[in-house]
């Protein structure tokens, strides 16, 4: 095997991760000109030295079997170059050497094929000492003291992606170039840490998990009811951290605050804070696409973050006792594997998010718990071109023995050592077995107790989860009693679908129209138009800094064998309505007397009003970065707070007031968090009577 054979494992995407997918595109076309060549051919071999040289576009690049990492060139630029990914792309294109084209010919005459590289057998034989010693000992306590549970892998050419939620992360290992060969594109100064975690994930996914060594891992915290000198000088650290990042301008950000966030982020793990590190993750993948220009970010969503993460800091700082613990978060750092969970599948939903991340969520009601569980395929950005949403949702496996979405959602299923997160996450892979069980029957007594029966109910679960210390979700299973056609609103261009409770109340849940919700809408449409029976609905919590919508995307009807059948509005094939043309314009005119009956729902509420200037002012100020406030601002803010002042929002008031005294930092973040709060709890969703809709 020649020394370059290795370089065939470096796909298109991990070297797109080692510069940028613009300088790849530049070598690949030197390389399709011929530019290419080699210089000097080495002996196979030359592992820690020069193997050979190749000339990229009139550039020497020395190279050897420790991948384009290692690679030299004699070109002025910074890190990997052109030319370098240039010499990758022309040795990975190579034929073998004669060797492995003897075992080639060796394994065709024992009618076998010649086996790949494994990288997820290349991780799990890893010697945990040598890792470490890779590593290096501050690496080593970095990782184990932020160390995470949550990682979801997957095979792509000679690599292995894992993607780490919880750090916003995704490393690569290359098949035979080792730890120090891992790819990512984290910050220099905490890549071999984030390695280092991702390979424990994985591990510990399949039940090999990592003995840390002693010392390397942070006492745990003792006395949750109180911080620390430590923690508490963490927190003033993260405070200067947004006083910089706000008076610098988010319109002006650059690459090292992301690499300062990922660090806070880590740090905040290691000092017990899950709740803090989960927004500062957030944060800094919202700053990440300001710095690329990204059309999808904007600096009100990093406005509304910073503001949420300096409220939590002063709360942490002052709090005690229960407060405080709950202000920690819980750290999910491993999942609980348990004997076996009997499971409902509610449906599936594809997403994608405005940073660039998509994948496919799976709901399942958990019998013996009474709760949603949540599986998740997920990739973290748009490199993996095979995955789509036909494929995530039909040939994508979730576990062994059940297969894909589609096939899941038909019938029960019960899973064996369940990796499971105190969130209600599942994970997927590792140890766990599906199993499929027989399909409920329509009029199944179990159905009567499953999901929320009654909205007041929801209200109070809704309201729990605003402020602080909330423990927030974002699904919920409904069981209405009775429901009533959509209706088309055409002034917010959505489609309204109103469901009764037990108790005779009316709740009203909506999919915008729009492009990216066209299936849902459509499929809602004809699924109702047919009269099927609606014994649960599956509901996904959208909020916003305005408002919290209600969006329908499955529902539980009955099939023609009369068995349960989870319809998922994103996936499912309803056949188009056949009325005729008299039947459809009666059907019209009946939504359209509906939509006169329904409570109005389009006028914004009062604090949107009220709040639309403070915010439209403090958001200038963030992203421009300059505190000082023009004369109309000012104005703005006067009249504001008169109006503030006249209906008793005291605390608004003194909010503006000490802002107005002096503009700064902290009064700013203060108040973009007071009026992210307000909007949030003024704009729950409402549940009506009978004779008010």
């Amino acid at each position: 095997m020649a020394w370059y054979d290795g370089y065939r494992a470096y796909d298109d995407d991990t070297l797109a991760t080692l510069a940028n997918p613009g300088l790849l595109r530049r070598a690949a076309k030197d390389v399709e000109a011929g530019k290419v060549a080699w210089a000097e051919q080495g002996e196979a071999g030359g592992v820690a030295g020069v193997a050979g040289v190749v000339m990229a576009d009139g550039q020497r690049v020395q190279l050897d079997a420790r991948g384009p990492q290692q690679a030299r060139c004699d070109c002025p630029a910074p890190g990997i170059c052109k030319h370098i990914l240039g010499a990758a792309l022309w040795l990975r294109a190579l034929e073998p050497a004669a060797a492995g084209a003897g075992d080639a010919i060796a394994a065709q005459q024992e009618n076998a094929t010649p086996a790949g590289p494994d990288p997820l057998a290349e991780i799990l034989a890893l010697d945990a000492a040598a890792l470490f010693k890779a590593a290096g000992v501050a690496a080593v306590r970095r990782a184990a003291a932020a160390a995470s549970g949550a990682v979801e892998w997957r095979v792509q050419g000679g690599a292995l992606v894992m993607d780490l939620p919880e750090l916003g992360a995704s490393c690569r290992w290359v098949a035979g170039a080792g730890y120090a060969g891992m790819v990512s594109e984290v910050p220099a100064a905490e890549r071999k840490a984030v390695h280092l975690i991702a390979i424990a994930a994985l591990r510990s996914a399949h039940g090999q998990p990592f003995a840390w060594p002693e010392g390397a891992q942070p006492a745990p915290v003792e006395d949750t009811a109180r911080l620390g000198d430590r923690e508490r000088a963490f927190l003033r650290q993260v405070e200067s951290m947004l006083q910089e990042l706000l008076t610098g301008g988010l319109s002006h950000v650059s690459e090292l605050t992301s690499a300062r966030l990922l660090a806070l982020n880590m740090s905040a793990r290691g000092e017990g804070l899950p709740r803090l590190a989960a927004l500062l993750r957030n944060l800094g993948g919202t700053v990440d696409l300001l710095v690329r220009r990204d059309h999808r970010a904007e600096e009100r969503d990093a406005f509304a973050l910073m503001a949420r993460i300096h409220a939590l800091c002063a709360a942490l700082a002052r709090a005690e006792g229960d407060l405080a613990a709950a202000l920690r978060g819980r750290l999910r750092r491993d999942f609980d594997e348990t004997a076996a969970l009997d499971l409902l599948p509610l449906g599936a939903h594809w997403w994608q998010t405005r940073g660039g991340a998509r994948g496919l969520t799976v709901a399942f009601w958990d019998l013996a718990g009474a709760r949603l569980l949540q599986a998740s395929l997920a990739r973290p950005d748009g490199t993996d071109t095979a995955f789509t949403r036909s494929g995530a949702w039909s040939a994508n496996a979730l576990w062994p023995g059940a297969g894909a979405a589609q096939s899941v959602c038909q019938t029960a299923v019960r899973l064996e050592q369940p990796r499971l997160a105190e969130d209600g996450r599942l994970a997927l892979g590792g140890a766990t077995r599906a199993q499929p069980l027989p399909a409920w029957d329509a009029d199944d007594p179990r159905l009567a107790a499953i999901g929320c029966g009654n909205w007041a109910e929801l209200g109070d679960r809704l309201r729990a989860a605003t402020g602080l210390a909330a423990e927030p979700f974002d699904a919920v299973l409904l069981r209405p009693a009775d429901t009533r056609l959509p209706v088309l609103d055409e002034a917010r261009q959505r489609l309204d679908w109103l469901v009764q409770d037990d108790a005779g109340q009316w709740l009203r849940l909506g999919i915008p129209v729009g492009p990216e919700h066209r299936e849902r809408v459509d499929n809602l449409d004809r699924f109702t138009a047919r009269r099927a029976p609606v014994h649960a609905v599956l509901v996904r919590i959208e909020r916003s800094a305005a408002s919290t919508e209600l969006m329908p995307i499955a529902v539980l009807s009955t099939d023609a064998k009369k068995k349960l059948q989870a319809v998922s509005l994103d996936f499912a094939d309803e056949a188009a309505r056949t009325t005729s043309l008299a039947n459809r314009i009666l059907r019209m005119f009946e939504a359209r007397q509906q939509q006169r009956q329904a409570a109005p729902m389009g006028a914004p509420t009062l604090s949107a009003r009220l709040l639309a200037p403070v915010i439209d002012v403090a958001e200038t100020q963030a992203a421009t970065g300059r505190m000082a406030l023009t004369a109309p601002q000012r104005q703005r803010l006067h009249e504001a707070l008169d109006r503030t002042g006249s209906i008793g929002l005291e605390v608004l008031a003194n909010a503006l007031r000490a802002h107005l005294a002096a503009p700064a930092a902290v009064p700013l973040l203060k108040l973009g968090f007071l009026c992210q709060l307000l909007g949030e709890l003024d704009g729950l969703p409402e549940h009506r009577e009978a004779q008010a809709i």
